[in-house]
């Protein structure tokens, strides 16, 4: 095996760490999300009928159709859902590739997997991803360039996609193959 194939592989396996990281960290996300609108909408929902004689009831099922209805539109249960299965495909690519012989066709197909895993993904939330990537460059000890993430970014990091040239792509690529070592 030659060393080029090696360092591939290594960098295969660090972008594949940081999709799991990230999937893990969405999914967490939106069932905190889904946990909180189901709780207002009960919440609510249980006020109104308590209080169904009084003039508060309709301010009480106002609120319980609201979150209901957030919680229908945004579905965040159903992208919590998402968000696992894809860390669960990123995790057995993992296990496949830290457990299986280092070959030029085994890479290839990692690759290829990897890309089917991919297919299925949504729109990224970009300054998430760069906080996963200095996670696991830190991890891995690849900590010599990590990508600056100001307050702003970090504090929306969940709420906004933010765009990826804010965070650059010599310290911060999304495909394996660029990562800087150190």
């Amino acid at each position: 095996m030659t060393e080029n194939l090696k360092e591939q592989v290594s960098d295969l396996d660090f972008g594949v760490e940081k999709s799991m990281r990230y999937h893990s960290r969405m999914a967490g996300r939106y069932e905190v999300i889904h946990k909180i609108s189901m709780f207002l909408t009960i919440a609510a929902g249980s006020a109104a009928f308590a209080e169904f004689l009084s003039e508060n009831s309709m301010w009480f099922g106002a609120a319980a159709a609201v979150f209901a209805a957030y919680n229908l539109v945004y579905s965040p249960g159903l992208n919590a859902s998402s968000h696992r299965r894809l860390h669960d495909k990123f995790s057995d690519l993992a296990i496949e590739i830290r457990t299986s012989q280092e070959s030029q066709e085994n890479f290839n197909r990692w690759i290829a997997c990897r890309l089917r895993i991919e297919q299925g993904e949504p729109a990224i939330f970009w300054a998430l991803e760069a906080d996963c990537d200095n996670e696991v460059r830190r991890a891995w000890k690849r900590d010599s360039k990590l990508a600056v993430i100001g307050w702003w970014f970090r504090a929306t990091m969940y709420i906004f996609r933010h765009t990826k040239k804010v965070f650059p792509p010599e310290v911060n690529p999304y495909y394996g193959g660029d990562y800087q070592k150190t």
